[in-house]
């Protein structure tokens, strides 16, 4: 009897959620997101599913006379259906004897239904007759991910090669998760590991939003132009920050630089790191008009120091976005952008915790036109959103313990006006673009002399550099590691009173370290 009243319990909740997905929509057809959403369940076949399963089966086969075709649409694979259909068209056997010749395998228990009989399995069995006994490893991308951390590599028809991660990490021996080669590695919150910090209310109080405690939003650095903020970006790599086109289309590079580990900027913390650009990449494609491909790379003439206060985000695959990341109910988006559509800016850096809105729904309700390029977040009835000075900024995703760059602040109609969302910069369309721009570029191409202003505290920084002559500063205590291939290395460290540690792994070479500390 209990399980007769928790099979229609799950029917009450996944009607819910189709109607709930339903709701949102103004068509009877809906985006591929929304679809999945309500389809993908019916993919899952684990846990309630799969007893969910017999109750289709007993509806379609043993109440009524079912077709071979319709059985499959119940299990999905052949060669259960096959091992059912051998079953179903024997002849039955009498209601007395079907469960006494203990039919159900592997532990499962037998229940007479009219003629015939169901099988209720223990949950690592699955089948007619409780005989297939399921992988620990899913063997698709399309269901969970594959199990996989990061990313799940698939065939071309979806199945499951694979599980890989992202840049900075490694793949455990059990080839589902990843784990991160150095202390500091993209996608963390280094100021949360091992805490529990209670959920805040995600539209408690950019306008709306909260101020984002120190260190939890460490991707993020604001653009400086001419001594004075003005748009926001993200940590990509050491040499390489995302931002909007829009932001630095009429910018003059010597002018222009970039602090990380950035957080009140009425106040010097000691955490921050004030970096040149180097090199402006605006993407090709940008149209001023639409503000399509409104992404843009800024080369820096130094590293940024990876610290608890400046991580990169990860970039996902285009795959694991559309996919996985699409599906999270909340991203989070930040900057020291107005608070009110014509108010002062934000001393203070402030997060926003947004849905993603489907482009038809987008469209219809606020009245814009979107590229392919580009999608919506935020609240239909306002007070809430990304405003002026959050531009090229991050929304992100946490999925599992890693945050992924999904999207970048693009445009709006004002600021949290109601009837009106944000416009973000779909990230997953330029993963070629920044990976062919950024690919052999993460280090000087050139003999550098290089000045590292690290926060204070002991630092951890690796070079690798191609071969040449490098001259190193370190403002901070640091220990630092230089890998670099055959040539003349020259590293000199002119730092405060602290411990000093310098490690030089290259091949046969002329190699030269200074140390100038008290």
């Amino acid at each position: 009897m209990k399980l007769r009243v928790f099979f229609i319990f799950v029917f009450s909740v996944s009607g819910c959620r189709a109607a709930s997905v339903m709701t949102h929509a103004s068509s009877v057809f809906l985006d591929p997101g929304p679809a999945h959403s309500v389809l993908r369940v019916r993919r899952d076949n684990s846990g309630w599913l799969e007893e969910l399963q017999m109750g289709d089966l007993k509806r379609e086969c043993l109440e009524e006379k079912c077709s071979y075709e319709e059985a499959r649409e119940v299990f999905e694979h052949t060669e259960a259906t096959d091992e059912f259909w051998r079953t179903y068209t024997r002849k039955k056997t009498p209601v007395a004897e079907v469960c006494v010749s203990g039919p159900c395998l592997n532990g499962g228990s037998c229940s007479s239904q009219g003629s015939s009989f169901t099988c209720f399995c223990l949950p690592n069995f699955s089948g007619l007759t409780c005989e297939l006994e399921r992988s620990s490893v899913l063997d698709t991308c399309l269901l969970q991910n594959g199990g996989c951390e990061h990313f799940c590599d698939e065939d071309e028809e979806g199945r499951r090669l694979k599980c890989s991660c992202a840049d900075g990490y490694f793949l455990h021996d059990d080839g589902r998760n990843c784990v991160a080669k150095e202390a500091i590695a993209c996608g963390m919150v280094p100021v949360l590991l091992g805490g529990n910090k209670a959920e805040q209310d995600p539209r408690a109080r950019i306008v709306g939003g909260e101020d984002c405690p120190k260190g939890e939003c460490p991707w993020q650095v604001l653009l400086v132009y001419k001594g004075k903020g003005f748009c926001g970006g993200v940590i990509f790599k050491p040499f390489w920050i995302l931002t909007a086109s829009h932001c630095i289309e009429d910018t003059e590079v010597q002018f222009l630089k970039v602090v990380a580990g950035e957080h009140n900027t009425a106040v010097s913390e000691g955490t921050e790191q004030l970096i040149s650009v180097s090199q402006i990449l605006m993407h090709e494609g940008y149209v001023k008009r639409t503000a399509d491909n409104d992404i843009a790379l800024l080369k820096l003439s130094s590293p940024v120091i990876f610290s608890a206060f400046a991580v990169p985000a990860c970039l996902p695959t285009r795959s694991l976005a559309e996919r996985e990341l699409w599906a999270v109910s909340e991203h989070t988006v930040s900057g020291w952008g107005r608070r009110a559509e014509n108010g002062p800016t934000s001393n203070v850096l402030r997060r926003l915790k947004v849905p993603r809105i489907w482009t038809q729904q987008c469209e219809e309700q606020s009245g814009v036109k979107l590229t392919a390029n580009m999608f919506c977040a935020g609240y239909i009835e306002g007070r809430q959103d990304s405003c002026k000075g959050d531009s090229g900024g991050p929304l992100v995703t946490q999925y599992h313990r890693t945050t992924f760059l999904l999207g970048i602040v693009s445009w709006g109609r004002g600021c949290a006006r109601p009837g009106n969302y944000g416009i973000y910069t779909r990230v997953s369309n330029f993963l070629p673009w920044i990976h062919n721009h950024t690919r052999a570029l993460n280090a000087p191409q050139e003999n550098q002399n290089m000045t590292l202003n690290a926060p204070s505290g002991n630092q951890k920084v690796t070079l690798n550099t191609p071969p040449g002559n490098h001259s190193v500063t370190l403002n901070a205590n640091q220990n630092m590691t230089l890998n670099a291939p055959p040539g003349n290395h020259s590293v000199t460290l002119n730092a405060p009173p602290g411990n000093h540690s310098v490690t030089l792994n290259a091949p046969p070479g002329n190699h030269s370290v200074t140390l100038n500390a008290p």
